[in-house]
């Protein structure tokens, strides 16, 4: 039997155990019947043997002394004359009409048996009424003859043999029956020996097959459920609860399953928070043994070579090789220090952040040393609201590469930066007044990773001359990114500190 989602329906353990009992019971009814049955057949064949057959038989056999008697009396009447030897024969009539009645009553089922006690009553009424009546009336109303045995005549003795003929084959047919009851009740009797031995082999058969099925459908099952539940309770978390059985053991096992599977997820989850406290704390030291130390060294170390080669041009080209080594010394060991932080404050949504305007101050602030002046900054729209976006990110390190890049090669003295942001974009314009980009001169590494980071964005940025003199940086990304930066790219990842490019 199955549902219409296609699972099987499980049998409920107390179906389970009203369908046996419900068997055993209906085979102790069968075997009881059988039984009773064939008890039931002999004690009739007993019965019918008892009160019916054996009364016929000995019913027979007094008949016959009846009419022996009969015939004896009215012999000695006819012989002697003597009125006592009427007794015998009156008593002898007496008693063959009670038992021909009570013969009637036990064989009128039987139709042999009916028909010989027929011929019975035929031949004594025949020797009644033409041998024995007139004979012994004569003697009554006359002389005794000289000779009383002349009385006697064949037709006489003829007549009592045809009744004694037909007595006998009353008495077989009597014995027949007796001897058929005899065998009737041999048969049932055999019969109630098959019924109780089919009854005990069905009682046999009933304890073997419950046995059987109560270790296939519940003894096994639960066994196999507290095996597997025991393991789990010892720790092989990994190890399934097999749901085979009645539907309760079903029932239990999904619900260790489940229990199971939440341990096990509940564990993954406090080896993780472990794992992930641990990384956070090893990567917090490293960020600040960097930040605080190397990254200070080094972005000083920039800083004085920019200085050294603005005030000794003609050693620009031997210098600025170790500007850009430098710098990206810088814009790797920040890229680490971002990536951390980031990590950190997506643990901990509380976690401080400085706002995007502010950041944007603090660029502007920090390459002032190397500009030698400090630009003016205008900033527009709701530009605080990619703080956390990865494209306010971006537009720290694309504005870092802009100012390095005035730094190094523009020599201006005016420098304008301008953030705007809608809805729709983040937009940023930096501009100068430097010597602008020379004719058939190659664009750096810095301006390449300022368009990079743009495209990356689903963005563009562009770098072109003003009227020959200066430059000017356009750079502009949406506000959904069509495809965010991989978090440990560090060419998309920027600190929030000014880099000398």
């Amino acid at each position: 039997m199955t549902q219409s989602d296609g699972k099987t329906t499980r049998i409920s353990l107390r179906a389970l155990l009203w369908l046996a009992i419900t068997i055993l019971v209906s085979l102790f009814v069968v075997s009881v019947v059988f039984s009773v049955y064939g008890r039931n057949g002999v004690r009739d064949a007993v019965d019918e043997l008892a009160q019916d057959v054996m009364p016929a038989q000995r019913s027979v056999a007094m008949l016959r002394t009846a009419f022996v008697d009969q015939e004896t009396g009215e012999r000695g009447f006819v012989l002697t004359g003597d009125p006592r030897f009427l007794e015998p024969y009156d008593a002898g009539r007496g008693d063959a009409a009670k038992l021909l009645s009570a013969l009637d009553a036990d064989v009128a089922d039987d139709v042999p048996t009916r028909e010989a006690l027929e011929a019975v009553k035929q031949a004594a009424q025949d020797w009644t009424a033409r041998a024995a009546e007139p004979e012994i009336a004569a003697f009554r109303n006359g002389p005794v003859p000289p000779d009383p045995g002349t009385a006697v005549t064949t037709s006489d003795k003829q007549l009592f043999d045809t009744l004694r003929n037909r007595l006998d084959a009353l008495d077989t047919r009597t014995d027949e029956l007796v001897s058929a009851q005899i065998q009737k009740i041999h048969s049932a009797q055999k019969s109630a020996n098959i019924a109780t031995a089919v009854a005990l082999m069905l009682a046999v058969a009933t304890v073997l097959v419950a046995g059987f099925l109560t270790r296939r459908m519940l003894t096994r099952p639960i066994t196999n459920l507290l095996t597997d539940i025991t393991a789990v309770a010892d720790g092989e978390y990994t190890r399934p609860i097999g749901g085979n059985g009645p539907r309760e053991v079903a029932v239990i096992a999904d619900a260790v399953n489940r229990m199971r599977v939440s341990l096990l997820a509940q564990s993954d989850q406090l080896v993780r928070a472990a794992w992930e406290r641990t990384r956070h704390e090893e990567q917090t030291r490293v960020a600040t043994d960097l930040h605080d130390l190397t990254i200070q060294r080094v972005f000083g170390l920039g800083l004085a070579l920019t200085s050294l080669a603005r005030r000794h041009p003609r050693q620009g080209t031997e210098l600025d090789p170790l500007i850009d080594e430098t710098d990206s010394i810088v814009r790797g060991l920040r890229a680490v220090i971002f990536d951390l932080s980031r990590h950190d404050d997506d643990r901990d949504p509380k976690a401080t952040v400085s706002s995007l305007s502010g950041a944007v101050g603090e660029i502007v602030e920090r390459s002032s040393a190397a500009l030698g002046f400090t630009p003016d900054v205008s900033i527009e729209g709701p530009v605080d609201s990619f703080t956390r976006d990865v494209a306010g990110s971006a537009l720290e390190a694309a504005l870092t590469e802009a100012l390095s890049n005035i730094a190094r090669h523009a020599h201006a003295t005016i420098c304008h930066v301008q953030v705007t942001a809608s809805g729709h974009q983040l937009a940023m314009k930096v501009t100068d007044n430097g010597t602008g980009i020379p004719a058939g001169v190659r664009p750096g590494r810095g301006l390449a990773n300022i368009r990079h980071r743009a495209e990356e964005l689903g963005g563009s940025a562009s770098i072109r001359a003003e009227s020959g003199v200066g430059t000017v940086v356009e750079w502009t990304v949406p506000a959904a990114p069509l495809r965010s930066p991989e978090p440990n790219d560090p060419g998309t990842a920027t600190p929030k500190s000014v880099v000398a490019e």
